[in-house]
């Protein structure tokens, strides 16, 4: 009966460590939603990131949809300054590679509609505050560059 009771109890600390474990733990992050816009319009698809700078110990990101996007505080932001990276593909870029291609060679890459100073080479940053805000708008420019 003893071992039965002590198997009970072993197995109900197991499952409590698992179910803890796997939950994830949201403590301190921060949900962030915003807006993309692409030359005044809103972004149709693509994704943005934001990358750990000095104090920041997470990272995370979206897909931008319609120029929106939203990201839960399960896979939210801790307080700190993030560096911001958007990439949007060019509609129909990247399809079949060419019939001349060699075998085994993919399909050429997608042509980029963001700006490298908003993504390979983003200099864009976020200040994120326990106080908020937390939702920022983005205003990326490809004309008169």
């Amino acid at each position: 009966m003893e071992i039965r009771r002590l198997g009970c109890v072993g197995l109900l600390v197991i499952s409590m460590a698992l179910w803890l474990g796997c939950g994830g733990d949201a403590a301190g992050r921060i949900a962030i939603t915003g807006t993309v816009t692409l030359d005044g319009a809103p972004l149709e698809k693509g994704n943005i990131s934001f990358q750990p700078m000095e104090g920041a110990k997470t990272s995370s990101g979206a897909v931008v949809t319609g120029g929106n996007f939203s990201i839960p505080r399960m896979k939210g932001l801790l307080p700190g300054k993030y560096r911001v990276e958007v990439n949007a593909a060019a509609p129909g870029g990247g399809g079949a590679a060419a019939a001349d291609a060699p075998p085994g060679e993919g399909p050429p890459p997608s042509k980029e509609l963001v700006p490298p100073d908003w993504n390979e080479a983003s200099k864009q940053t976020i200040d994120l505050k326990k106080e908020g805000p937390f939702k920022f708008s983005f205003e990326i420019a490809t004309k008169g560059k």
